[in-house]
């Protein structure tokens, strides 16, 4: 149930802000890409001056940074504009998807007497690398899209 609420909340923020999304999407595949080539060093650095706060707890938090914290103050602070109609809906729904696709193994993790999230978790695992493909298309078609109606 976190899960949905966390899709739900992203959805509705992104499709009602209508903010020129596609920076903010390639900065979550570039966070992602951070996190995997030096997120967990990092964090095993950090663990070593907060010594009473469990190592796991501190990679979550690396990661939430990287991939959604991060992008998303990226997307707050993007300009006004971007798609519009159904273009939009669908980039949101993209976004919205990318986004709690990436965080829904820690939400499971936090949330573990919501035996809804860890299934939904389970089943967005096995199509995480199409749900990052099709957010990499959608920002570069966002960023094209975007620029092309704004050099007329």
């Amino acid at each position: 149930m976190v899960i949905l609420v966390a899709l739900g909340a992203f959805f509705t923020l992104f499709f009602l802000t209508k903010k020129h999304a596609g920076p903010a999407h390639l900065a979550v595949i570039a966070g992602l890409s951070v996190y995997e080539m030096c997120g967990r060093p990092f964090a095993t650095w950090i663990s070593s001056f907060l010594t009473n706060v469990p190592l796991d707890l501190i990679e979550a938090g690396v990661f939430i940074a990287l991939v959604a914290a991060f992008p998303l103050l990226l997307y707050l602070r993007s300009p006004r504009g971007g798609l519009g109609g159904i273009v939009h809906l669908i980039d949101a729904a993209v976004f919205a998807i990318v986004l709690t696709a990436l965080l829904s193994p820690i939400l499971a993790k936090f949330f573990p007497f919501d035996s809804l999230s860890t299934q939904i978790s389970a089943i967005i695992s096995q199509y995480e690398s199409w749900v990052v493909i099709a957010g990499i298309v959608s920002a570069y078609l966002d960023i094209l899209i975007y620029r092309g109606s704004h050099l007329r």
